[in-house]
């Protein structure tokens, strides 16, 4: 299979490469990704600049390329600039850190993995709890269930994947459930920091409308979860409502 490896953490990312590593053996594996740090730019874009990249010598038989933009941009690059042919699937991540709920509308990781979608293209998003040492059991999951979450994917390429591991052991995983995007609340504070200016220190807060389907729940539970998104912002429901509406 050719697969794409796109990521927010920037190519030097343990978490991208150990996935390529192991992927590599049995598959044609490229890796384009940011040249430095992206979380939390959603699916920005580079339009008013320049985008570059350049290929470095990473790991063996796989490609590896730096990009000065951002996770979309990657994608973008990728698909036209770099890779000869379409990739099968892109696979975003592994990120250092969960996305769950409504941390997908600032995850890098998680847009990557939407503007795949974008290009028709089956597309998974995975990441892993901050404080894991090493990522070798994430990857380890995706080695084992690449192909078969491929195969579920449906064939218009809209709906993605959303993959969180929670921390501990192997033997501390509870098991794997799929889940819906469940609801957090950012307790937002900005410390100011003499000579650079305020910084965001963030902690999220389950929400009272956490249901037992919800990913944020079952992560907390240690389950691996996976989650179906969707590349769709219309509101059906309540356009059928509002549609025969006039207004003066």
């Amino acid at each position: 299979m050719n697969i794409l490896l796109v990521n927010d953490d920037g190519i030097y990312g343990q978490g991208i490469l150990t996935l390529a590593k192991k992927l590599s053996a049995d598959n044609v594996i490229t890796v384009v990704a940011p040249q430095g740090q992206m979380s939390g730019t959603g699916h920005s874009f580079t339009l008013y600049e320049y985008v570059n990249f350049v290929e470095l010598n990473l790991l063996e038989g796989v490609k590896c390329f730096a990009v000065n933009g951002t996770p979309a941009d990657c994608v973008k690059v990728a698909i036209n600039l770099i890779m000869t042919d379409k990739p099968d699937l892109i696979i975003s991540g592994i990120n250092k850190g969960f996305n769950l709920g409504t941390d997908i509308f600032y995850s890098g990781t998680v847009n990557a993995a939407l503007e795949g979608a974008i290009h028709n293209i089956k597309s998974i998003a995975v990441s892993q709890e901050y404080n894991l040492d090493n990522f070798e059991f994430s990857s380890d999951f995706i080695l084992k269930n690449y192909l078969k979450l491929y195969e579920m994917l449906p064939d218009d390429a809209q709906t993605i994947f959303n993959i969180n591991v929670p921390a501990g052991d192997e033997k501390d995983i509870v098991g794997v459930r799929f889940a819906k995007l469940g609801v957090k609340y950012f307790d937002e504070n900005y410390r100011y920091e003499e000579g650079f200016g305020y910084r965001a220190h963030c902690r999220t807060t389950l929400s009272d409308k956490t249901t037992q389907d919800d990913d944020v729940l079952l992560y907390d539970q240690k389950f691996v979860t996976i989650s179906p998104v969707k590349n769709d912002w219309n509101n059906i429901e309540f356009f059928e409502k509002i549609k025969n509406e006039i207004l003066k």
